[in-house]
């Protein structure tokens, strides 16, 4: 049984120690006092641990959790089992929040009985602060039924877990793909999906950190994971969520050929193409538009990929 008022926040913890100590005490510092913090140290081999140890003893709302390396996914997958809140929100490690944040949101979730609340974002590399803003009539306003979804394909505020607080009964049952980078992709999709409404606030309360290290925001984008993850939301909104509209699945279809496009475009030492099947091949074209449709055509011949 949930705990009323109360929010868990999730923060999964892996090599950021510089950072880790920032992202802790903006959480602690809240306006919105009724926390349960989770710290989810994932196996990291510097100081991350100890750390999260530390504020246990400092503030009583935090928790640790400590456990052999699972990944990102894993280390929420595991948060999620310790979550005694009615409300539920992420924050990556080497993120850090405005002090108004969480009282924001659920002042926007209980006088509009939302799903969801969302805010807009800093991105920093901590040097330069780009805001990112929810696309022109959308903010401010209670999005409601189908329009909801609709938001998975348009709006990257919503295809990312953590500039959010949700309603428990939206996040719980679904599990993070593990060892995925795309796994926010997966997740929100999900979370959008099981939503009837929801508000996203123009106020930029979450500072995103742009490391260039680190495994939830950096580094080379995995083109095939951003596929696997694609090709389960589709599954799972049909086969779990009973999703039966034909035009989001025809628009999951092309979102997912454009990135299987990609992935076979993508010159990667780690993949490569060198056959696909006749049917896969077919999936592709069909739900390509006219100039991909011929670029893809083009490397298949170009990079000789056999057709089976």
């Amino acid at each position: 049984m949930s705990e009323k008022g109360l929010l868990s926040v999730i923060v999964p913890v892996y090599k950021v120690e510089p950072y880790l100590r920032r992202c802790i005490d903006s959480i602690c510092k809240q306006t919105y006092k009724n926390l349960q913090i989770i710290l989810v140290d994932d196996g990291s081999p510097d100081r991350c641990g100890d750390i999260c140890d530390e504020y246990t003893v400092r503030d009583s709302r935090i928790i640790a959790v400590h456990q052999e390396n699972e990944g990102l996914s894993g280390a929420r997958n595991n948060g999620l089992l310790f979550a005694k809140g009615e409300y539920i929100a992420f924050v990556d490690s080497d993120d850090w929040l405005h002090p108004d944040m969480y009282k924001t949101l659920i002042t926007m979730m209980e006088q509009n009985q939302l799903d969801m609340a969302r805010c807009s974002v800093i991105g920093s590399d901590g040097k330069n602060e780009d805001p990112i803003l929810p696309h022109d009539g959308i903010a401010n306003t209670v999005i409601m039924g189908n329009h909801v979804f609709e938001l998975y394909f348009t709006e990257f505020l919503c295809k990312v877990v953590w500039n959010a607080v949700y309603r428990r009964d939206i996040v719980m049952g679904i599990v993070s793909p593990e060892r995925c980078h795309s796994q926010d992709n997966y997740v929100s999709g999900r979370y959008l999906y099981r939503s009837q409404r929801i508000m996203i606030t123009d106020k930029c309360l979450y500072y995103y950190y742009k490391n260039p290290t680190s495994t939830t925001h950096g580094g080379h984008k995995r083109f095939l994971d951003i596929c696997i993850c694609t090709e389960k939301l589709r599954d799972d909104l049909i086969r779990l969520d009973g999703m039966k509209n034909p035009v989001y699945i025809k628009r999951l279809n092309r979102k997912l050929a454009r990135e299987l496009f990609h992935f076979i475009r993508e010159d990667n030492s780690q993949y490569k193409v060198y056959s696909i099947k006749k049917e896969q091949k077919d999936f592709i074209e069909e739900n390509l538009d006219f100039i991909r449709r011929i670029r893809f055509l083009w490397l298949l011949h170009k990079k000789h990929i056999s057709i089976y």
